[in-house]
């Protein structure tokens, strides 16, 4: 093996063993000791964060803020992450301090001049565009952190009715719409809740662990439902378009006759809150037939409307 290819293969080592000694460098890659300290001063020159252990032992130790060797990308693959680039723009707020102007010039520094005018004109040709939220969002980071450990953290939540504590065991986060969500389990009450990341105030996390949780992956497959009920609503052409833009809904969309649709699916009790809003949305274009308790839900949110707009007689 040539010193260059040493060197790459190193860093890989070096960053896995995290400390580790001149004796196990040399009797990995088949060198003599005095040349596995060359080459660990020539990682630590290259910036490799390496310090080295004072002591009867001796050895060397690498810190947290890892750096790994360069990866061959092809021109489509570049151009694919320029492309998630102009997505993740739309978030004010993203994880593990991520620089995505830092990183594209990193990226412009090892192009060849005649590639790299093409990449600079994609940010003028391409924007994938989503309304910017102004929200803080300032324990995305930790949250995130939770969800892989999964650690029992304590939360502040400003839900629409109150300021609450919570404690729970996050599962993962997702972006959707320009906004963060964490689903979680609440210890409280053993069932599992969708928080908006934006909306914790506090956090605290107490580095007990809970195993015993589902991955994010399957709660997107299978919505945890504690109380099932049968939504039904009646839609005409208008409210069905509207309805195909709602990812949630679009496998729950059947056609009838002459333009008129349904929309079925299974919800959970908890939801008519949330479903009213969105149903509210469509005006006259839609009719539930079921839930009865969403059907009552809308009739209160109608008329505290009208409530609200009526005029009154002298």
């Amino acid at each position: 093996m040539n010193k260059t290819t040493i060197l790459f293969d190193l860093i890989w080592f070096v960053n896995s063993k995290k400390e580790f000694t001149a004796k196990e460098v040399a009797d990995e890659f088949n060198i003599s000791i005095r040349t596995a300290h060359r080459y660990i001063t020539d990682l630590s020159d290259m910036g490799i964060p390496i310090s080295s252990k004072q002591g009867r032992n001796g050895g060397y130790k690498v810190l947290d803020n890892q750096v790994y060797p360069p990866i061959l990308f092809s021109k489509d693959e570049i151009f694919a992450i320029f492309f998630s680039f102009n997505y993740l723009g739309n978030y004010n707020n993203l994880p593990f301090n991520l620089s995505i102007s830092s990183v594209k010039e990193k990226i412009y520094s090892l192009l060849p001049k005649d590639t790299l005018k093409e990449f600079k004109e994609l940010d003028s040709t391409l924007k994938v565009y989503e309304y910017r939220f102004n929200h803080d969002v300032p324990f995305l980071k930790e949250i995130i952190n939770a969800a892989i450990n999964k650690n029992i953290v304590l939360i502040k939540y400003n839900s629409a009715e109150s300021r609450t504590n919570k404690k729970i065991v996050p599962i993962g986060v997702y972006a959707y719409d320009g906004k963060w969500y964490s689903p979680a389990l609440d210890i409280s009450l053993m069932e599992y809740r969708l928080y908006r990341v934006d909306r914790i105030i506090d956090f605290k996390n107490i580095m007990d662990t809970f195993e015993n949780v589902m991955s994010l992956k399957k709660w997107f497959y299978n919505y945890p439902i504690s109380n099932p009920m049968n939504l039904y609503v009646e839609l005409n052409r208008v409210a069905y378009l509207e309805c195909k833009d709602i990812y949630f809904f679009q496998n729950d969309l059947k056609y009838i006759k002459n333009n008129h649709y349904i929309l079925e699916k299974t919800i959970d009790l908890s939801e008519i809150p949330f479903y009213t809003k969105i149903l509210l949305k469509l005006g006259t274009n839609a009719k539930v037939i079921n839930p009865p308790e969403l059907v009552d839900n809308l009739k209160r949110e109608i008329m505290s409307m009208y409530n609200l707009y009526e005029i009154k007689s002298k």
